[in-house]
């Protein structure tokens, strides 16, 4: 779900940028290292309450908020790298893909 969705809109934002859609300049937002590790926190929260619930709607309000954050976070990350240096994030991009698909035990 993390995994997906960060290479989702990572890649529509990768795309964007080399096609010239988006600006090619960096997002440098300010304490962006915080804000990674401050979603990173959340997803593991998030998991950790998915794990102990019993309450079906619940569990799925969690697994809808999880893949907005994966969103937002292929956003932000992408969205931190210069045009100059795209065709390595895309390789990252296409690996995080081989680890979703070996995850979910393709």
């Amino acid at each position: 779900d993390f995994i997906g969705g960060v290479t989702l809109t990572g890649s529509v934002v990768a795309f964007g940028k080399l096609n010239g859609n988006l600006s090619s300049k960096p997002l440098n937002l300010p304490g962006k290292n915080f804000l990674n590790l401050i979603g990173l926190g959340s997803f593991i929260a998030m998991m950790v309450m998915f794990f102990h619930t019993d309450d079906v709607s619940r569990g799925v309000t969690l697994l809808i908020a999880s893949g907005a954050l994966a969103c937002i976070m292929g956003i932000h990350l992408v969205g931190s790298v210069g045009g100059g240096d795209m065709p390595v994030c895309i390789t990252v991009l296409n690996s995080y893909s081989g680890w979703a698909l070996v995850a979910e035990g393709f």
